[in-house]
């Protein structure tokens, strides 16, 4: 939505004061050890903290988590739950929080984004009401416009609506990824807005973007990172423009090349793979091409609901009837709040 972009410039208007806690606060990078002192200062791109006299900007892409040191045990708690993927427990912690008792801001806001946060990560993964889980968390966002949190709660909100098959509206929130002063940033933002045009058979214009992606000279490992989720696109929209052999060579190549660690890049990857096989009409290649997702790259939870709802077409094809009843049972069980549930 609109609103968002607008609140964005509404962020960045001010540095957000935060008034000094009791205790140490501490910043955890996304390596090293944490930062203690008093945070002082929060927007979406950095957050400055005082320590032993001297005031730093740390920014928020370095930045792993915020621990605060007056907040309650169970906001801490319910952090930490959130990260691990324990959301319901998140929940559960967070209930038991008072915010009236709580004198800080920052914390509170703190208690605010993890629970939108965790609400919208069920809706898309456990079940339940996605449209109103998107509401919640821009609703936080738009009562804490200068939130730390506010590129990860975007993109969350992009991920919604894409589940939602709301492709305009998902790539509105994506591009506020674009607003940031982070090279990185702005690829990643194209990257996901290309590949909700992709999804909404606007393939040309996906070309496009992801050409652009792939011809950029920036090549930090994020940089990177979102050339190969280009790559693993574009070989999508040729699939889908019937140059699938074109396709094939891409991803073949990439999985050649690339660490298989990565299980977010490689179960995308052969899941396009998938696709291209499926357009080229060789069913035994796409079975065995998205069964590797399965098997192999189960720990992206989209990728892997992605590859379950073809397997089970792909099963019966091939008349495993069985093995198709167990994809879409896995498939319903274990992801009911995605959208390939839903088309099953």
């Amino acid at each position: 939505m609109k609103r968002c972009l607008a609140l964005l410039a509404l962020a960045f208007s001010v540095l957000a004061a935060t008034p000094a806690p009791a205790q140490q606060d501490q910043i955890f990078g996304k390596t090293g050890t944490p930062i203690r002192g008093t945070i002082v200062g929060i927007s979406p791109t950095s957050v400055r903290i005082e320590t032993t006299g001297v005031t730093r900007d740390i920014e928020v892409r370095e930045i792993q988590k915020l621990v605060f040191g007056d907040e309650p045990a169970d906001v801490g708690t319910a952090r930490e739950q959130a990260l691990a993927g324990q959301y319901e427990n998140a929940l559960a912690s967070l209930k038991k929080v008072n915010l009236a008792e709580i004198q800080t801001d920052a914390v509170k806001q703190e208690a605010g984004y993890y629970a939108a946060y965790c609400n919208a990560k069920l809706a898309l993964t456990a079940g339940g009401d996605r449209r109103v889980a998107r509401d919640g968390l821009f609703e936080f966002i738009r009562a804490n416009p200068a939130t730390y949190h506010f590129f990860e709660a975007a993109q969350l909100l992009g991920d919604l609506s894409f589940a939602l098959n709301e492709y305009a509206e998902a790539s509105k929130y994506y591009g506020a990824l674009a607003k940031a002063d982070w090279p990185e940033y702005k690829m990643r933002a194209a990257v996901l807005q290309a590949r909700a045009q992709s999804a909404e058979g606007k393939f040309a214009e996906a070309m496009a973007a992801y050409d652009q992606i792939l011809a950029s000279g920036l090549n930090t490992p994020e940089a990177v990172e979102q050339k190969m989720q280009a790559s693993v696109g574009r070989a999508v929209c040729l699939a889908a423009t019937g140059r699938h052999e074109e396709g094939i060579t891409i991803i073949e190549d990439l999985i050649a090349k690339h660490d298989p660690n990565d299980a977010s890049l490689f179960g995308r990857a052969y899941n396009a793979l998938g696709a291209c096989y499926l357009k080229a009409g060789k069913t035994q290649e796409a079975l065995m091409a998205y069964l590797h997702t399965d098997v192999l790259f189960f720990t992206d939870g989209e990728s892997h609901a992605e590859a379950l709802y073809h397997l089970t077409k792909l099963w019966a094809a091939v008349n495993k009837s069985d093995r198709a009843v167990e994809a879409g049972n896995t498939l319903r069980s274990r992801y009911p709040g995605s959208r390939w549930a839903t088309m099953n």
